[in-house]
């Protein structure tokens, strides 16, 4: 059976967790089973709690009686607390492109990060087509020009939709895969497909249990790769028990080390079961505030990394008619860009009545609204079902307003005062012309290692999608270890881990650079153990070796492709594999390799 294989890849956000602030009486209440688990929510006082499949866990507010209480109960594992969680990263202090829509044309760059893990020099054999990457994160800007392909969202945040207004997972999903459109950047692997999970508000936090959800959803929608950019300075074993189980199901987790300039673990980075990746610069040296110590396994370059970014809350507006412009808020939500076109009344745009009603003739044009009765989000959507192409917000009372489309929008849509709304309502009546624009930086630099991990989960989509076997997350991690550029002292050390990831030098251990067609299907590629194209005495001396001398389950070895069967261990079936290959695959001319 085929396995998805999750990188869970706790990307750049670093969720740090203050165990200096005051936690709330939140609990995750760990049973035995899920039996337990099931009979526990049965009872009225659990009737909203959260409930997981990926570990035999609930969520709870509980009073300090009952949590005594549910310590001696015999079916009751461990209880721990929901630990706040909050996201880390900032702006660099550098100037990012205008993303008004002369800007948006121009010629697209790689950034220098893509360009450093050699990802642009193996597109021309994969540019991660049929991977599939989970961000758990804050969201995404859903209409952003250079968003990648998103197959699937969800929120775990309460009353909060996916889209993303913190920008830190717009940030990390931009590395992993914006689109390859002539605009803007490109991610690591441009062709990967997109599962996102928003597991920290808008305000940039968050609570285990949503990071939990969101890692169990992602192994449920079949990701490839998971990305997560989260750090906690507190041990959560329910989570590092839901990592583990992640794994083990087949997903590779990949989290961001730290910030702190410290040894000091951070998690789940430090679980056994995840790659813990520090930052690198330009230059190749280690970030000033990078974290380093003994379960840093790869770098990644995580300073002034730029990638995509929403719409800024405090982006220029402006709304123009009767050639004068006039006071204009943006409305949160909206997208960025100029429009112009003919003003439209449509009343309150809830559809009672033609005076409520957006006319046809808005299509093409710019719609114009009064607030009241219904959602902003509603009056954009009933606006864009007519075919605007902009919207015009007018206030219900005196002054203007911040307004909130709690969701994106793929029009410009500002909001103007109650004076300015009466005055145009009358103009448009007669037929009047004008102009909408909202101007925003929609890329920008960030540092962290929340932005190195990116470059490791957009590598490892690159190698599942290359790969023409079932490879398994075990196998791609190993390939990413194999494969990384040594930094530091020779061999694995506490600053680099194994080194800097390689996408080339990576896909290059799986796809021979001189075989072609050769190795397409089944164990004829996996029998090639040293790589030359064609199945040989030195493949067989190489499967004798490891089967005498190898551990094929050591985490520091991928058995260098001696596990021909990928069962798990070097045996007797490999060589028989070996040697049914052999008589096809003996000659590199040879295209029934198969």
């Amino acid at each position: 059976m085929h396995l998805r294989f999750v990188i869970i890849f706790f990307t750049a956000i670093l969720l740090i967790i203050r165990p200096a602030e005051a936690q709330t009486n939140d609990y995750i209440i760990v049973f035995r089973n899920h039996s337990q688990k099931r009979e526990m929510l049965k009872h009225p006082a659990f009737a909203e709690s959260r409930s997981f499949n990926i570990i035999p866990a609930m969520t709870a507010r509980l009073d300090a009686g009952r949590l005594k209480e549910l310590r001696q109960n015999p079916d009751v594992a461990f209880i721990e607390p929901d630990y706040k969680i909050y996201a880390l990263g900032s702006a660099d202090d550098i100037n990012s492109s205008s993303s008004n829509i002369e800007a948006l044309l121009v010629a697209q760059v790689i950034p220098y990060g893509v360009s450093m893990v050699n990802a642009p020099a193996v597109w021309s054999k994969t540019k991660g087509a049929g991977a599939i990457v989970a961000v758990l994160d804050t969201g995404i800007s859903m209409y952003h020009p250079d968003r990648g392909s998103v197959i699937g969202s969800v929120s775990f945040v309460a009353d909060e939709v996916v889209e993303d207004f913190e920008g830190h997972g717009t940030h990390t999903s931009g590395t992993i895969a914006a689109a390859d459109n002539d605009i803007g950047v490109a991610g690591v692997a441009p062709q990967a497909d997109l599962l996102i999970a928003k597991v920290l508000d808008n305000s940039g936090e968050g609570q285990t249990s949503w990071l939990i959800s969101g890692i169990e959803w992602a192994v449920e929608n079949g990701a490839d790769v998971i990305s997560m950019s989260l750090g906690s300075s507190d041990y959560s074993a329910s989570l590092e028990t839901a990592c583990n189980n992640a794994y083990a199901a087949g997903v590779l987790l990949v989290a961001a080390a730290g910030n702190d300039n410290t040894s000091t673990a951070f998690y789940p980075a430090a679980f056994s079961s995840v790659i813990s990746v520090m930052a690198v610069d330009q230059n190749k040296s280690k970030a000033s505030f990078s974290n380093y110590g003994s379960t840093i396994e790869l770098a990644a370059p995580g300073v002034s990394i730029y990638s995509t970014v929403p719409v800024s809350s405090d982006a220029l507006a402006d709304a123009i008619w009767s050639d004068t412009s006039h006071q204009a808020n943006t409305v949160k939500g909206t997208a960025a860009g100029e429009v112009s076109g003919t003003i439209c009344n449509c009343g309150l745009a809830n559809g009672a009545g033609p005076q409520n009603t957006c006319p046809d003739s808005v299509a093409g044009n710019i719609a114009h609204i009064r607030r009241g009765t219904i959602t902003f989000a509603e009056k954009v959507a009933h606006a864009m079902s007519k075919g605007a192409i902009g919207v015009i917000i007018s206030n219900n009372i005196s002054g203007n307003f911040n307004g909130t489309l709690n969701g994106g929008s793929p029009l410009v849509v500002v909001s103007v005062s109650k004076s300015d709304g009466d005055e145009l309502q009358t103009l448009a009546q007669s037929g009047i012309t004008g102009t909408v624009s909202v101007e925003s930086d929609l890329y920008e630099y960030k540092s962290g290692t929340s932005m190195a991990c990116p470059h490791v989960a957009g590598v490892a989509a690159l190698i599942f999608a290359a790969d023409g076997y079932d490879i398994i997350s075990s196998e791609v991690r190993n390939i990413l270890i194999n494969s990384a550029q040594d930094l530091g002292a020779a061999g694995r050390d506490n600053t680099f881990g194994y080194g800097l990831v390689d996408a080339q030098a990576a896909i290059n251990l799986i796809v021979p650079q001189t075989c072609g067609a050769v190795w397409t299907l089944g164990y004829g590629k996996n029998a090639d153990i040293n790589r030359d194209c064609f199945v040989g005495w030195e493949d067989l001396q190489l499967l004798v070796e490891q089967w005498l001398n190898f551990d094929c389950s050591s985490i520091d070895g991928w058995c260098s492709g001696g596990d021909i069967d990928r069962s798990g261990s070097v045996n007797i079936f490999d060589l028989s594999n070996m040697a049914a290959e052999w008589l096809k695959c003996n000659d590199p001319q040879q295209i029934n390799c198969e």
